[in-house]
């Protein structure tokens, strides 16, 4: 579970991300991360996860999984940064790895 610091909550802040981020590709997802929106505050993370992804019970599985995967990557991110993550179909058979996505982000984000 990440932090109630951590979490995204504003529909106007998931719509800003999603407009003005960069775009990030990773096995069975899809991230928009905007470095810089909030200052110096913590990151915020946004999670979508859409009816495509399955029934109620697998869709709650899949938010649970890339949750526990954005752990440690939120650690990672510099501060302020505003990251939406949203799920594709084939979340389910795809192996989350942290590190792949943390590398991913922070290509996008620079050092």
């Amino acid at each position: 579970m990440l932090a109630a610091q951590h979490r995204m909550r504003s529909p106007r802040d998931f719509q800003f991300v999603r407009r003005n981020g960069k775009k990030v590709l990773a096995p069975g997802l899809v991230m928009h991360v905007c470095p810089g929106m909030y200052g110096s505050s913590p990151s915020l993370v946004g999670l979508t996860v859409g009816k495509d992804c399955g029934n109620a019970v697998e869709r709650h599985r899949a938010s649970r999984r890339i949750r526990a995967a954005l752990r440690p990557v939120v650690q990672r991110l510099p501060p302020g940064t505003g990251l939406v993550v949203k799920a594709l179909p084939q979340i389910h058979v795809v192996n989350l790895c942290p590190d792949l996505i943390t590398e991913s982000l922070l290509v996008k984000v620079g050092p």
